[in-house]
């Protein structure tokens, strides 16, 4: 791993994981400043991280995740794509979306189905838990939710149901594009939602994290999986990976 400095707007910060080359790491460098020196409004962070594959599990060679906070505002996107450069094209165009989603000037986040690469089909024999985190869920509307999720570029939210009280989860799916799971309720929120939100009408499984990790092995149409944890009592999701590992988030 390496982390540099670049001059310009709000001074970005690169982290680079693999073998990544000077000059695709200063053309995507120059994408994120590029986009930066257009905004009205100043960037007070800028951070890129730029990663490499070499798993043979990793079913695209190149990761770019970008992080800007505009205007007190936190912004993220995250392409995989065949080669740097191409990522950071794609983020910098996923940014100036997110931003003027921000601003009013666009709507709810397009849904292309599952047209955007089933990376997660691809994983190794036997994938481990890299990664867990828990941390103290945000309690707000599900439409909140749904524009965090927009503008951090997650497939995913794991948030507390202002009304409910109960752990939750919106994600993107079809038909509209949007879900909503909480814990237990499977009626639809009281209050206007501001994006076309269906709601799961399923009930949330208890289960631990090895048979959520069973399910996920085997799933192709979700690349995540929200439970509730039998251990815990609190709602967590285990999901995939780019390099094809899984991570693991829960409320506390």
């Amino acid at each position: 791993m390496r982390i540099g400095r670049a001059g310009g707007p709000a001074d970005i910060v690169v982290e680079t994981r693999g073998e990544v080359v000077e000059s695709a790491r200063e053309y995507v460098r120059g994408q994120l400043a590029a986009l930066a020196r257009r905004l009205p409004h100043g960037v007070t962070q800028a951070r890129l991280k730029l990663t490499a594959f070499t798993r043979p599990s990793a079913p695209v060679p190149a990761l770019v995740q970008a992080n800007l906070t505009v205007a007190g505002v936190a912004v993220r996107a995250q392409v995989a794509a065949a080669f740097l450069p191409e990522a950071g094209r794609l983020v910098r165009r996923r940014l100036r979306e997110h931003l003027e989603r921000l601003a009013g000037a666009g709507g709810a986040r397009p849904w292309h189905g599952a047209t955007a690469a089933r990376w997660w089909s691809q994983q190794p024999a036997t994938p481990r838990i890299v990664r867990h985190k828990s941390y103290q869920l945000t309690r707000c509307h599900p439409g909140e939710a749904a524009r965090t999720m927009d503008v951090m570029d997650y497939d995913f939210h794991l948030f507390v149901d202002d009304e409910t009280g109960e752990d939750s989860i919106v994600f993107r799916i079809g038909p509209t594009g949007y879900r909503l799971a909480r814990l237990r309720s499977l009626a639809p929120p009281t209050a206007p939602v501001d994006v076309p939100l269906t709601v799961n009408v399923h009930p949330v499984p208890g289960e631990t994290t090895e048979t959520a990790a069973t399910w996920l092995s085997t799933c192709t149409d979700l690349p995540f999986r929200f439970f509730k944890d039998t251990e815990t009592g609190r709602g967590t999701v285990l999901y995939r990976r780019y390099d094809g590992d899984y991570g693991l988030l829960r409320g506390r």
